[in-house]
């Protein structure tokens, strides 16, 4: 990941100590709001449906509108963090500002029977065969609390809104006491099976199946169309990603073993940014891009970290999502030939991922005319007013399936 200077702070303060978020502000555009939900079910735990605290004050959906006013919803599941266990097995993922680590959820009872706190580290042997597994994301250092901290406003805000459990992780609210954020875990994400659906393809080598992508073509066009529809989500709501890529995106199999049989789930909200929003002040400071992974970043971006001018926006998030599915295709980066580290950067700023796919091992898979290359070609426009939009996309992809 590159990193640019050390970006000002906002004014902003929660109420320990100050906010200084990564914020990452698009260009102006109209946004339409998503109608909001009335109320979180009660009690209820869910693959999608978040818990609602018996003691919390829901806010009306005129307060729910405004960004401003949103503190983190407080968790009050009661759990227990697992020990590193064989291997780092307990670790679901690390990075520079946080590490995820795999709880279970402990019942009243177990609770108390604890002679320690429930969010300190256990065993993994003690587990409660009662609980569900929950993934707890935790600050690496003592800067990265206020990052988290604005990470919990912004799922807090996204879930107050109708469709936010189909295209985000569940999340179950922010622990003031640790720093951390509490979700459901899901381990597998679109990264690993990328991967593993590479080497899946080249053990069972097929020329029937050498033009499609390397996880099959239904499954494929499956996830595009639901990520397509769940990046139109965060952009309704007004949300810009700001890190968009394969590690960012968690699979939440189904049961029915359809072609559909993973659902993606939007994760890693700490690069993200709600704005123009209707209620938004425009006196509070912003700040500008200070770190994008290579890979994914779209050509404007490179020129926005040099000159420490730039913002990720609608349309850098729409390029992301672009070159995630590319890679999904063909499971690896389109930039795998490169020998080093500069010579991918200048290989990404060029803009053209799909003709650095196509030189690759696998780059039959997103030949020109092909299905993959049709749906990707709008996305991945180099300059970022030429970009489909999100709308523009899905219809794009929809036809391309229904012939």
């Amino acid at each position: 990941m590159l990193k640019a200077s050390k970006p000002s702070t906002s004014t902003r303060t929660p109420p320990t100590f100050t906010l200084t978020p990564p914020t990452t502000p698009v260009r102006p555009q109209a946004f339409e709001t998503p109608e909001l939900e009335d109320e979180y079910p009660e009690g209820q735990v869910s693959a999608g449906v978040p818990r609602q605290c018996e003691d919390s004050v829901l806010p009306t959906a005129e307060e729910s509108s405004s960004w401003e006013s949103i503190l983190p919803r407080p968790c009050t599941i009661q759990y227990q963090r697992l020990g590193s266990g064989p291997s780092g097995s307990n670790i679901l993922g690390s990075g520079a500002w946080s590490s995820v680590y795999r709880a279970t959820e402990l019942s009243p009872a177990e609770a108390a029977l604890l002679p320690t706190p429930p969010s300190s580290p256990a065993n993994s042997r003690s587990q409660s065969i009662a609980g569900q597994f929950l993934a707890v994301k935790a600050a690496a250092r003592k800067d990265a609390q206020t990052i988290l901290y604005q990470e919990a406003r912004v799922l807090t805000y996204l879930h107050r809104f109708r469709r936010a459990s189909s295209y985000l992780v569940p999340f179950h609210g922010y622990d003031a006491a640790s720093h951390s954020l509490v979700m459901d875990a899901v381990p597998l994400n679109l990264e690993t099976h990328a991967k593993c659906s590479l080497e899946t393809a080249k053990t069972n080598f097929s020329t029937r199946t050498m033009f499609d992508p390397v996880c099959g073509l239904a499954e494929w066009q499956s996830l595009a169309s639901q990520l397509i529809d769940g990046l139109g989500f965060l952009h309704e709501a007004s949300c810009v990603h700001g890190d968009i890529k394969p590690a960012n995106i968690l699979l939440q199999r189904s049961e029915d073993g359809s072609p559909d049989s993973y659902r993606p789930l939007y994760c890693d909200f700490s690069s993200s940014q709600i704005v123009e929003h209707p209620n938004s002040d425009p006196s509070k400071p912003v700040q500008q891009v200070t770190a994008i992974t290579t890979d994914f970043a779209s050509p404007e971006l490179f020129t926005s970290l040099c000159s420490s001018a730039g913002t990720a926006t609608t349309a850098s998030d729409i390029y992301a999502l672009g070159v995630t599915l590319l890679v999904v295709a063909i499971g690896t980066s389109p930039y795998v030939g490169a020998r080093m580290e500069i010579q991918k950067l200048s290989m990404a700023r060029e803009g053209r991922p799909l003709d650095f796919a196509r030189q690759t091992d696998q780059g039959t898979r997103v030949m020109k005319g092909k299905m993959v290359e049709k749906c990707l070609r709008g996305a991945l426009e180099k300059k970022a007013d030429k970009r489909d939009t999100t709308e523009e996309w899905q219809r794009t992809v929809q036809s391309l399936i229904d012939q």
